[in-house]
């Protein structure tokens, strides 16, 4: 079976994160911790970049910028990296590759090429449209067995899941995914230690940030990045990893009444 790397390299990234920026509150007002919490997600991104996962290295920035904020660095500094990399955007924009630039045109103008590259974003919309409110019926989706709807079994998931069952059924897996997170955001408050607390509370955000990109992507109001869906699309790595990362969540939550650091 194959791996890919670049879905491990979340769990690494958030525990690794959680150990540097677990710091007193005076060591986080320098720079110290900041610029290594750099260091150690710039590694990874430029490794999954060279790979051409855009979708990838967005999902572990994302990750980084909740995990920092949420960690207490000093506002000056945040805004002095944001200032940073908005004066990079330009240069960011030419190096990105062609199909990636394509994507964002595809985005704002989704008509462009109806039948080539924006086909299938076209085809999510009709069979998020067509679900209604109770949806065709399990495996009933024209747009989906038909196979008019491309890659509908790991990006584009959600459009099969509410073209079957409809808006209620996609009501209730966003209530499935906010209940795991709220129990995610519990145990992070409850965490006997700050590295247990971070490393929780970074599982939140990436689950929390694909879950959001993946069903905006199916909706048109992001660019198509290429993440699946948590636990519902196909795909042995997302899904080894997203329990890698659920283990260590409830790891921290069994270690909160002994007081036992969750690295351990």
């Amino acid at each position: 079976f194959g791996i890919q790397p670049s879905e491990l390299s979340k769990v690494l990234v958030i525990i690794v994160l959680g150990r540097v920026l677990a710091q007193p509150q005076a060591r986080l007002e320098t720079l110290g911790p900041l610029a290594q919490s750099v260091l150690v997600v710039a590694l990874p991104c430029a490794l999954v970049y060279l790979q051409s996962d855009l979708g990838m290295v967005l999902l572990l920035a994302i990750t980084w910028v909740g995990m920092v904020f949420i960690s207490g660095v000093r506002w000056r500094h945040l805004l002095g990296l944001g200032a940073l990399g908005a004066a990079a955007l330009p240069v960011v924009w030419f190096r990105l590759e062609d199909y990636m630039r394509d994507r964002v045109f595809d985005f704002v103008n989704p008509g462009q090429d109806p039948s080539g590259s924006s086909y299938n974003i076209i085809q999510a919309l009709i069979s998020i449209g067509s679900g209604g409110w109770w949806g065709k019926g399990y495996m009933q989706g024209s747009q989906s067995q038909l196979r008019f709807l491309r890659v509908r079994h790991t990006d584009f998931i959600f459009s099969v899941l509410c073209e079957e069952f409809g808006f209620v059924g996609a009501l209730v897996l966003i209530l499935l995914f906010v209940a795991l997170l709220m129990r995610l955001v519990r145990i992070a408050d409850h965490a006997s230690d700050e590295a247990g607390r971070l490393i929780v509370a970074g599982i939140a955000v990436v689950l929390f940030a694909q879950v959001f990109i993946n069903m905006a992507v199916n909706a048109n109001l992001l660019p198509v990045t290429g993440l699946p869906l948590p636990m519902v699309s196909y795909g042995g790595s997302s899904l080894v990893t997203t329990m890698m990362a659920l283990g260590l969540a409830q790891s921290v939550a069994m270690r909160q009444s002994t007081g036992e650091n969750p690295l351990l």
